[in-house]
Parts: C-alpha cells; sequence; structure tokens
C-alpha cells in the first residue's frame, strides 16, 4: 500500500509540475507584449478583491512580502497601480489598481480566456467540471489547513 501511495505521490508532483510549467510558458508567451505574468496575477487580485494590504496580496498571491513589494513598485511606477498608507496604521501599505491598470487587463483578459480554453481544450465537459471540483477542494484544504 506505501508503494502504491509513493507512485500516486510521485505521479502527482510529476504532472502537476509539468501542468505548471506548460501553463506559466504558455501564460508568459501571450502576455509577452503586455504585462509579465507576476504583475499580470497581482493586478487581477486587486480587481477581483479592490483595494488590498500588501500582505494580503502576498498570502493570495503564495509570494513573499518582499516580492509584493517589488510587483508594486514596478506597477506603481508603470502607472498600473497606486500605494498608499492606512489612515489608522502608517506602517500598513495598501496598493490600489488605477484605470490604466483596469485597461491593460482587460486587453489582456482575451489573452487569458483563450489560454484557458486552448490548454483544456482536450477535456470533455464533465472532466473539466471534475478537474475543477478537484482543484478547488485542495485549494480550500491547503488554505484551510495553512492557517491552523
Amino acid at each position: 500500500m506505501r508503494e502504491q501511495g509513493l507512485h500516486a505521490s510521485t505521479e502527482i508532483e510529476k504532472w502537476t509540475r509539468l501542468a505548471m510549467r506548460r501553463w506559466i510558458t504558455e501564460m508568459t508567451g501571450r502576455l509577452k507584449q503586455g504585462l509579465p505574468i507576476q504583475q499580470y496575477y497581482l493586478l487581477e487580485s486587486l480587481r477581483a478583491n479592490g483595494t488590498m494590504r500588501c500582505s494580503e496580496l502576498a498570502d493570495t498571491l503564495q509570494i513573499t512580502l518582499p516580492a509584493v513589494t517589488n510587483l508594486a513598485n514596478k506597477l506603481v511606477a508603470s502607472g498600473y497601480a497606486e500605494r498608499a498608507h492606512n489612515e489608522t496604521d502608517r506602517r500598513v501599505v495598501m496598493v490600489t489598481v488605477t484605470q490604466k491598470g483596469l485597461d491593460a487587463l482587460s486587453e489582456l483578459d482575451e489573452k487569458a480566456a483563450e489560454l484557458v480554453e486552448w490548454f483544456w481544450q482536450g477535456l470533455e465537459p464533465g472532466e473539466t467540471a471534475e478537474l475543477t471540483r478537484l482543484l478547488r477542494k485542495v485549494v480550500e484544504y491547503r488554505t484551510v489547513m495553512d492557517k491552523d
């Protein structure tokens, strides 16, 4: 049983790594005329959630706070985001997407949608639904467990 578990674990790791590598390569290629992928994901988080603290962005994107600061600096310098200090606690830095950032995201949305369709086109509708269900389950489980 342990051997089967180890084999399954190795297979999951292998296919997850290959899928993620392919996804990032394709997404980077499709966005190359726009934003770097990390900046795209940060702006996407801001669009979805509104103004966020840097620490919230780090949690959402699963990256370090210094990485968020670096990305935010680049986005602010490009005019895609704005940074402000929290009025009640000046140590807290808030980041907001600007109209220029929203416009850039709108242009890139079509490329991202095309990638999703292209990447998963080999799956039947039922398989897509099952994959979505399983991925959501993994992410929700990890989110709960990582808070403990």
